[in-house]
């Protein structure tokens, strides 16, 4: 008890100084652990930081095709700002080379109405294929009407008694022989559908009869086994005999078969040229002529297209002035009529450029492709105000100062949204060329690459704004 409790007297005793225990070293199977206690985190670099959830494709976020095409544009655009020149001349030289295929121009028309505007493989082409693998028919010896699996190449003529007459009277047949004698000439003749070694006859009274029938010696309509009912009109019977007739044809075959059917081609356009005036000549009183040849449903249509052309060039020409007019600023700075020049003579590159493009390619070129050029100008318009829209858009920020970055900034607006639609467009005309019809097929294919080359074209727009921007500040 003593040496537990302190003396009063004593002072007290200072605390026992506590020992240092000296760090257990750990295992060294624990070594690992140690080491990564004593490791100090290091910051995670800007690369690997982990992307901004606004930048990931998702539900939600589809714009990852966009910006890429973005940056895509915005290098170009870089580009072209630092070397204009080339990017400008070298498309015009090749248009100029692909406008060369139109050389070829008369070589590739195509307008049949037929083959054109008929399906390729549709089942009446086959069945007359049929037809004429087991009915052929020989122009040349052996000519039936009957037979042939078309209307054949022929001109055919109506004579009409004038004054209420017939035309078996002597007067109307003396002027039907007249008639028959200047369209049967020579080349007719040598070209003419062939039956027991001579001409076909256009009518079968004018083979039997040099003289007029006598009325009341005809029967109708089936004469001695011959059909009357094709080889006169108009007719008025009396049991069963004609007593009269207003009308009488003409049917001038040719031959189609072998290398003559060029030349009864020939003969029948020289015959819708001349034809008019040789019947002028005979100074016919008592008959009226009309004519027709296989040919004239082709002529009309074809006449048809070339009268809208005139239609086609008021068009243009108020197109064209509304787009540079709409582009003109009192500003020498912001004016953007050359641009708007250079956008409109850039469709009319386009298209020089494709169809010279397609003609080189052997395409034929359809009636229903002079439609195109219309169809190219109003996109190539609309896409022009596009790029004039943004570009002023552009020089109205204070931070875009450089043509470098007016250019991008333009690019990155207009030229995606011009792209775009662009290709939108030209797929839609590509599948439209796996249609039967010909003509569609060829107004697809030309169309489609108009507007294919017209979206070149309109960079290089921009390139030349980019040069008359250069030269003004300087």
């Amino acid at each position: 008890s003593e040496l537990l409790s302190p003396s009063p007297s004593s002072s007290p005793s200072p605390l026992p100084r506590r020992r240092h225990r000296p760090h257990r070293r750990a295992p060294a199977w624990d070594a690992p652990a140690a080491r990564s206690s004593r490791r100090q985190p290091v910051p995670a670099s800007p690369m690997e930081e982990p992307r901004d959830p606004a930048e990931r494709c998702s539900c939600r976020n589809t714009d990852c095709l966009e910006r890429p095409l973005r940056r895509l544009f915005e290098g170009l655009a870089s580009v072209l700002a630092a070397r204009p020149w080339p990017f400008l001349l070298v498309p015009l030289l090749l248009s100029g080379v692909l406008g060369a295929g139109f050389i070829f121009l008369p070589q590739r028309q195509a307008n049949d109405i037929e083959r054109q505007f008929t399906p390729t493989w549709g089942p009446a082409k086959a069945e007359r294929d049929f037809v004429r693998r087991h009915f052929p028919h020989n122009d040349s010896e052996r000519f039936s009407a009957p037979r042939l699996p078309t209307e054949g190449a022929y001109a055919a003529l109506i004579a009409v008694a004038t004054n209420g007459t017939s035309v078996l009277e002597p007067a109307a047949w003396a002027e039907v022989l007249q008639l028959n004698a200047t369209v049967h000439d020579a080349e007719y003749e040598r070209l003419c559908a062939r039956t027991a070694g001579r001409c076909a006859s256009p009518n079968q009274l004018l083979s039997r009869h040099a003289t007029p029938p006598v009325p009341g010696s005809l029967r109708f309509p089936l004469n001695d086994s011959v059909f009357l009912g094709t080889a006169l009109g108009g007719v008025e019977t009396d049991g069963g005999r004609v007593r009269r007739a207003r009308a009488l044809k003409l049917m001038y075959y040719l031959r189609e078969d072998g290398p003559g059917a060029q030349d009864s081609r020939q003969w029948l356009q020289s015959f819708l040229q001349n034809i008019t005036s040789k019947v002028a000549e005979l100074r016919l009183v008592s008959i009226q002529v009309t004519y027709f040849t296989s040919l004239s449903r082709q002529q009309e249509f074809e006449g048809n297209t070339k009268s809208v052309i005139p239609l086609f060039s008021v068009t243009y020409f108020l197109t064209i002035t509304f787009a540079v007019v709409s582009c003109l600023r009192l500003s020498c700075i912001r004016n953007n009529i050359w641009l708007a020049s250079c956008g409109v003579l850039s469709s009319g590159l386009a298209v020089l450029s494709s169809f010279g493009l397609m003609l080189f390619c052997g395409v034929p070129f359809v009636v229903t492709v002079a439609n195109a050029p219309f169809l190219i100008l109003g996109v190539g318009v609309d896409d022009m105000f596009i790029m004039i829209a943004a570009w002023e858009q552009s020089l109205r920020k204070k931070e875009k100062s450089s043509v470098k970055s007016l250019l991008a900034e333009t690019y990155t607006e207009a030229a995606l949204s011009v792209t775009i639609t662009t290709l939108t467009d030209v797929l839609a005309f590509f599948i439209g060329t796996w249609t039967a019809f010909p003509s569609v097929r060829s107004f697809c294919l030309y169309t489609g690459s108009n507007l294919d080359v017209l979206q070149q074209n309109y960079k290089r727009s921009e390139v030349l704004q980019t040069a008359i921007t250069h030269a003004l500040r300087r």
